[in-house]
């Protein structure tokens, strides 16, 4: 390979990186609450925000276009989708399936070390609330769940999980800011790791449902109310 097209490959990789932070930014933006539904997005003050021409601002709109987390003005530009309740029902339904049968599965593979790393992220969690730090406890609820995600040892089932990620995350946001008892979240983990000790695979599978349905519910009722949940 000559002296010319290592620059060219040094210059294609230097323009997929940029793309690829440039989508990035924008999507965790918008799934971490920072860009709230109904927000419009414009190419122009994007571009200039992030020091970058608006060629990888336009490529990263429409594909989240595609992945539904914004949607065409009528007038033209692009703005950021809210939270529908027939989307919180199924993405809650899948994830209730797919996660209460995590938990069943984890309770026989889940190994020692797992189990003590979840009682970590449990005490952690504990210390979030005392200081009040929510970002924090929305970090470590996302490792608790996935640590028993991977003690389920079934990567189908981790990569179908894994495909509900961004819709679990922005989710998890609302549902920890509109909880008037985040308390609540921690028992349900103390409750789930009890019964993994225990054995009892079908208990932790009702316990992870049950968690999943007062999450859902917290949604639902502020969509209903005719308040949109603002991340």
């Amino acid at each position: 390979m000559n002296r010319k097209e290592n620059v060219e490959d040094r210059k294609r990789k230097k323009k997929r990186l940029l793309r690829e932070h440039v989508y990035v930014s924008i999507k965790s933006a918008i799934i971490g609450g920072e860009f709230e539904p109904g927000r419009r997005l414009i190419e122009e003050k994007l571009a200039e925000d992030m020091k970058t021409s608006r060629t990888p601002v336009r490529e990263a709109i429409q594909k989240l276009e595609k992945e539904g987390l914004i949607y065409r003005l009528p007038r033209g530009g692009f703005a950021v989708k809210g939270v529908t309740e027939e989307e919180v029902e199924e993405v809650f339904g899948l994830r209730g399936i797919l996660e209460g049968y995590a938990g069943f599965l984890a309770t026989a593979r889940m190994n020692e070390a797992e189990l003590e790393s979840l009682e970590e992220i449990i005490a952690l969690q504990e210390a979030c609330l005392q200081d009040m730090n929510a970002e924090e406890f929305i970090r470590l609820d996302g490792e608790f769940h996935d640590v028993l995600y991977k003690a389920a040892k079934n990567n189908r089932l981790y990569g179908l999980l894994q495909d509900l990620r961004d819709y679990i995350y922005r989710y998890r946001v609302i549902i920890l800011r509109y909880q008037r008892k985040p308390q609540l979240a921690v028992q349900d983990h103390r409750e789930m790791v009890a019964s993994i000790r225990n054995k009892n695979a079908k208990q932790v599978e009702k316990l992870v449902r049950k968690h999943m349905t007062r999450g859902k519910e917290v949604i639902k009722k502020k969509i209903r109310q005719g308040q949109e949940p603002r991340i």
